[in-house]
């Protein structure tokens, strides 16, 4: 019997019975990829079939030494899709996939992967894909194989509601998704030997390339027998989150700063902190401040943050909310909206999952500390690396791709991108400029443009596409690196070494580190100007 090898699962949850057929879902491919490679154990004597459109995926991940190795013992039986079948109807090239893998023999027993994309699910009719299903449930259930059936893509949420119409026919469905930075695994439903569980969640911790049940540490208040905390209605607020002179309602009160209102938060249950953010405030700290808060108050405590310089970006955004602020305020011309909002969060409790740690969290910031141009393939690679640090900081990113106009030379638009921020990294092949433009939401796509590039674009590329999704992300990048293997793609690094721009530098310069204890920094010096001596004539 296979079972899924993840220390700290119940075993009816690890269990993987033979001749039966089970369905794992994720908005991405690697959520599928990485659970399915846990269940392929280093004592595996059976054979497994892996039927995939991205069966590299499967080799390539971080979790797949007990495949390569089943491999090298030819156990494992890959087969992808070939540009022909792409054209097949889903019907046809199901009945190839049954076809061509029950031609085996000592099927009994196997482990097999079938893994889809809900593009590829989408060209049929929800009755047309029961049957699909149904076709693999008896492929099962006849030669004896354990099924896992993978479904990955953007619109994997409405095939959740259609597989938990079609419970009959599947034993178990899981729902892999990532939130606050950490793996989450939904059992909606899971048949194991001793009977049926449904509804329950794991929180996943990732240790050395090996998922591991992660217990939940936040210290749960329990709700009085009135059903209601006795500071509920309590606001505290830093006196600088609202306007001089504002008269506040009864039960607000106010501190001076943020780190007295953080000394207060362990004496209370259920009340809302409304933190200041300042262009002088340190994010960091703050942070951490909201995350040990969180961690030991529990999920009652109300964290707010006022944004009252609106310097807080996009990214820092998401790192408050994944450390455990219920809400970001911008209205801080407007107490009266603040106060209605703050209203609106009291009497309910935090829900999300909090990460193992805060540096946890801040390790996927530092993947993206590379920016500027890439050759190629290593760009196809780092912006892949770059998604899926979005998706675990909870951030957005796009790729935009821009195609040069007829006879002009890729240099000199090449010349004019002048990167800022890391994470932000572009390349070029076949008359196409690739930029991954990293914590970009979609609608802001146009404005960064006109930040790194120095001219009209218009006046070098005749389109721009935009690819906002992450999983789009990842499929474009391994579709660019699959059709560009073996050709040669023209590397322009050495051309762009006097554009030093896009350069990270992650050393702080002397003026800087001089004037640390002062809020804002200012440097005189020009480097860039030559001084010369004026006389006038007599």
């Amino acid at each position: 019997m296979h079972n899924f090898n993840i220390p700290g699962l119940e075993p009816a949850a690890k269990e993987l019975k033979s001749a039966s057929s089970y369905a794992v879902l994720a908005p991405l491919d690697n959520f599928v990829v990485e659970l399915a490679l846990h269940a392929v154990n280093q004592s595996l004597s059976n054979d497994i079939y892996i039927v995939s459109q991205e069966v590299e995926s499967f080799f390539e991940s971080p979790y797949s030494a007990a495949l390569n190795n089943a491999y090298k013992r030819n156990k494992v039986h890959p087969f992808s899709f070939s540009s022909e079948t792409q054209h097949y109807s889903i019907e046809r090239t199901n009945k190839g996939i049954i076809k061509e893998v029950s031609a085996y023999k000592n099927l009994k027993n196997a482990l097999v992967f079938i893994h889809l994309s809900t593009e590829l699910l989408s060209a049929t009719s929800e009755a047309k894909i029961g049957v699909i299903l149904s076709d693999y449930s008896e492929f099962a259930k006849k030669s004896g194989v354990t099924l896992l059936f993978l479904i990955s893509g953007p619109e994997v949420t409405h095939y959740r509601f259609l597989m938990r119409r079609l419970n009959t026919i599947f034993d178990g469905l899981i729902f892999v998704d990532n939130d606050s930075a950490t793996r989450v695994l939904d059992y909606d439903y899971w048949l194991h030997s001793t009977g049926v569980f449904a509804e329950k969640q794991f929180q996943l911790a990732i240790e050395n390339n090996q998922f591991a049940v992660s217990e939940t540490n936040i210290n749960e208040q329990k709700m009085p027998n009135g059903s209601h905390f006795p500071d509920e209605d309590d606001v505290w607020l830093v006196q600088s989150a609202v306007p001089i002179g504002t008269k506040l309602p009864t039960h607000y009160y106010t501190a001076k700063d943020n780190n007295e209102l953080f000394d207060k938060g362990p004496k209370l249950k259920a009340a809302t902190l409304v933190f200041a953010v300042t262009r002088y405030t340190d994010l960091a700290q703050l942070g951490k401040q909201c995350f040990e808060l969180r961690k030991s108050c529990g999920r009652w405590l109300k964290l707010v943050i006022q944004n009252v310089d609106g310097v807080i970006r996009h990214q820092d955004e998401c790192l408050f909310l994944t450390l455990g602020v219920n809400l970001i305020l911008y209205s801080f011309s407007e107490p009266s909206r603040l106060l209605s909002q703050i209203q609106s969060i009291q009497g309910f409790q935090f829900s999300r999952p909090l990460p193992p740690s805060v540096e946890h969290v801040l390790k996927f910031t530092e993947n993206t500390f590379s920016k500027g141009y890439l050759p190629f393939d290593e760009f196809t690679r780092q912006v892949e690396v770059h998604s899926d640090s979005a998706v675990n900081l909870g951030v957005s990113g796009v790729l935009v791709k821009l195609e040069l106009l007829p006879r002009i030379d890729p240099i000199h638009p090449l010349h004019l991108f002048h990167i800022k921020r890391e994470g932000d990294v572009f390349s070029l092949a076949d008359n196409t400029v690739y930029l991954y433009l990293h914590a970009c939401r979609e609608n802001d796509v146009n404005n960064a443009i006109k930040h790194l590039f120095k001219l009209q674009t218009n006046d070098f590329f005749v389109q721009q596409n935009v690819i906002s999704d992450h999983f789009h992300i990842q499929q474009e990048c391994k579709q660019l690196r699959r059709f560009y293997a073996g050709k040669p793609v023209v590397d322009y690094s050495k051309q762009l070494t006097e554009n030093d721009s896009y350069k990270f530098e992650p050393s702080v310069s002397k003026n800087i580190t001089e004037a640390l204890e002062t809020p804002e920094f200012t440097n005189d010096a020009r480097p860039d100007a030559v001084s010369f001596v004026m006389r006038l004539k007599a």
